[in-house]
């Protein structure tokens, strides 16, 4: 009796394999989408790829697009009147003409306190005028397949070729947090540009703080608010070993909190009722195969290691069942590498996971043609002797 052993096959890609789990909490917001970024898979969503206004959300692409547009962060910008205007009522850094500060400040200030003149001086700076940049700011929602995206300003103004959806912000986030200086920017509370004697903070701060809420466990976030799209926070969690990506919109705007209270109650629920639970001990034999004209008679394929997948706290292990599809006999034409079959992890008929297993090694076969022939020759022997038997009998 040999093994087989199984090699893992990840059905927990990126908008691959997902598990959507029924509510069991309330919130305010319209939209939502939260990632398990350990596996990657979606674990909650609600209204997740319906079309909204995304408010400062925006601003994820337009970081983004600046970082890669321009190789030096620390080029200087000048900044100019054009840069200012038309800002009237959205969140400012309080730059002035004639300041000097560097695009990584920029950057700063467009992703802590949601500077609107941080942003337009990124456009100016990047793409000479915001027409041209925010041309580029939909070459990369296409290019990302953000078919649900569409931009017509950096900085998240409500207009009706602005929009985006929850899933859609999601995926940029998770595309822009593979950029070195945007998770270091997305994941700081607090900046300074020494050279204006400005201290930057995190909208979170101002969101969280006088409402007494514990941020402790957010990583990195990026707030929004308009009347049209309602509080919005795009955000990270790191809880008990497991990391999360968060992005809510359309929180209720009686209370500014609403938002990060949204978050919380999220990271809360599944934080506290899901967890890493283990469906498959190492050594379980799931399927032992008859070996035709084998030297061994049965192959056994047999887990070789543990898989613990993200499910509810609770789990009934007996309610675990192991299906296996694939080839029910092994024979002489099946070689090492080939494919076997897949094992299902089975929960009560719901489909957690599943793998391929595979020949690990050459197989030694009796050979068959040779029997036949041992066999013919001694039923020739046997006829022959019979013969001569019968012809003496005669004599």
């Amino acid at each position: 009796m040999k093994r087989i052993k199984l090699l893992l096959l990840s059905l927990l890609l990126a908008f691959g394999f997902t598990t959507v789990y029924a509510d069991e909490f309330e919130i305010t917001s319209d939209y939502a989408v939260l990632y398990n970024l350990n596996d990657p898979q979606i674990i909650y969503e609600k209204n997740s790829e319906e079309k909204t206004s995304i408010a400062s959300l925006t601003k994820i692409m337009t970081a983004i697009v600046a970082i890669e547009e321009n190789p030096d962060l620390n080029e200087s910008v000048t900044i100019k009147n054009k840069m200012l205007e038309g800002l009237t009522g959205y969140s400012i850094v309080g730059l002035k003409s004639g300041n000097v500060v560097t695009v990584k400040d920029l950057l700063y200030g467009a992703l802590l306190p949601s500077g609107a003149d941080a942003v337009n001086a990124l456009a100016f700076h990047t793409s000479g005028n915001v027409n041209a940049f925010v041309l580029l700011m939909n070459n990369k929602a296409k290019e990302l397949g953000l078919s649900n995206t569409s931009f017509q300003n950096p900085i998240g103004m409500d207009h009706d070729d602005n929009y985006s959806t929850a899933k859609d912000v999601a995926k940029l986030l998770q595309y822009a947090l593979e950029n070195k200086t945007f998770k270091e920017i997305f994941t700081t509370r607090n900046y300074s540009i020494d050279s204006l004697g400005l201290n930057l903070k995190s909208t979170l701060y101002g969101y969280a703080n006088p409402f007494g809420l514990d941020i402790s466990k957010i990583t990195g976030a990026k707030s929004g608010f308009t009347y049209a799209a309602g509080y919005c926070l795009a955000s990270t969690a790191t809880i008990n070993n497991v990391d999360y990506l968060l992005v809510n919109i359309g929180s209720d705007t009686s209370s500014k909190a609403n938002a990060v209270k949204d978050s919380l109650t999220i990271y809360n629920y599944y934080s506290s009722n899901y967890s890493y639970q283990t469906v498959l001990e190492e050594d379980v034999v799931l399927k032992t195969l008859p070996v035709k004209w084998g030297k061994v008679k049965t192959y056994d394929i047999v887990s070789n290691e543990e898989i613990q997948l993200y499910l509810k706290n609770g789990l009934d292990k007996d309610k675990i069942i192991y299906e296996y599809e694939g080839t029910e006999e092994i024979t002489s034409d099946i070689k090492k590498g080939d494919k076997l079959g897949v094992i299902k992890v089975l929960l009560e008929q719901t489909k957690l996971t599943e793998f391929n297993v595979f020949l690990e090694s050459d197989i030694e076969y009796h050979q068959p043609l040779l029997y036949i022939g041992l066999l013919c020759l001694v039923s020739f022997i046997f006829l022959v002797l019979k013969k001569s038997k019968k012809k003496r009998k005669k004599h």
